[in-house]
């Protein structure tokens, strides 16, 4: 008898699917994809400046709603100088356990005593000297032209940055960075919120904790390496590059936009206008995000 036929061949195997982008790596972590998205923050944020940078990046949604600070009495809303004065004042003045007098030292624009100069909507965004992280001298507004040239776009977010902010390094600094929606963002570092041994944090649970201890910066050279680390930091959770230049040594750009601990505001490129100002940190974190999207997509529609 003739011999049998052999069975056909199997067909070829798809190739294997293509790994999704960082940020959706990052999106399904926070979601709980599993195994895999862990996998990748691991090895992508293995540089990170979080003591437990899986952990922390697995809590983020936990410690939105932690350290969802209101000032105001309305979440929904963003807070003004004077809530924030009011609300503050009640935190730590008279308080046992709170040093009043050194709050009002670190934290001045928050005061009662204080008015407010911060630009608003529509105001001439006051520009100052700064530098880049290798050192070179520069200033906001060049910068922010630069930026708003090389995407071809007609605004810029402007982001102030610092490290040890506890709010700002677990979820407020890449959410604001997320909000731009496709507005190139500068990101602007400035003095330390909580430089130790100037003014602390109360301690902190791990995956809240930084690996170094960070003191105010007393060079250019280690307001730069806090800067890296606030870098690389963000570039690990958005899951791209981001741009970043310093606040110069005088802190002029800090002051003028009353940025402690951070703070978000939008530049229109042209005519160097303030378009979109938030109101400051680091309360009402969920408002700002929300206002600052919103513009985005107002501008980009």
């Amino acid at each position: 008898p003739p011999p049998p036929t052999p069975p056909p061949s199997p067909p070829p195997s798809p190739p294997p699917p293509s790994p999704p982008p960082p940020s959706s790596m990052i999106r399904a972590l926070v979601v709980g994809a599993g195994a895999a998205a862990v996998l990748y923050i691991y090895i992508n944020e293995r540089e990170s400046p979080m003591k437990l940078p899986v952990m922390s990046t697995i809590m983020t949604p936990m410690f939105r709603r932690m350290m969802a600070f209101t000032a105001g009495g309305d979440p929904a809303k963003d807070c003004t100088q004077p809530e924030v004065a009011e609300m503050e004042e009640k935190a730590w003045k008279d308080v046992e356990g709170k040093d009043w007098r050194l709050y009002q030292k670190m934290r001045p624009y928050n005061l009662k005593s204080f008015t407010s100069k911060a630009p608003a909507n529509g105001s001439v965004a006051p520009d100052g000297p700064a530098l880049t992280l290798a050192g070179k001298p520069t200033s906001l507004l060049a910068e922010v032209k630069a930026l708003g040239a090389a995407n071809g776009a007609a605004h810029v977010a402007v982001l102030f940055d610092s490290l040890t902010c506890p709010i700002w390094r677990t979820f407020a600094g890449v959410d604001l960075t997320n909000a731009a929606y496709g507005l190139p963002v500068l990101h602007v570092y400035v003095l330390e919120a909580h430089a130790v041994g100037e003014f602390d944090t109360p301690p902190l649970p791990p995956p809240v904790q930084i690996k170094e201890e960070i003191k105010v910066h007393s060079s250019e050279e280690e307001r730069a390496h806090a800067a890296g680390l606030a870098k690389a930091l963000l570039e690990a959770k958005v899951g791209g590059e981001v741009a970043m230049i310093l606040d110069s040594m005088s802190n002029e750009l800090e002051r003028a936009y009353e940025a402690r601990p951070f703070r978000a505001y939008v530049i229109e490129v042209a005519t160097s206008k303030v378009a979109f100002a938030s109101g400051p940190g680091p309360f009402n974190v969920n408002a700002k995000v929300t206002g600052l999207k919103a513009f985005a997509k107002s501008v980009l529609s």
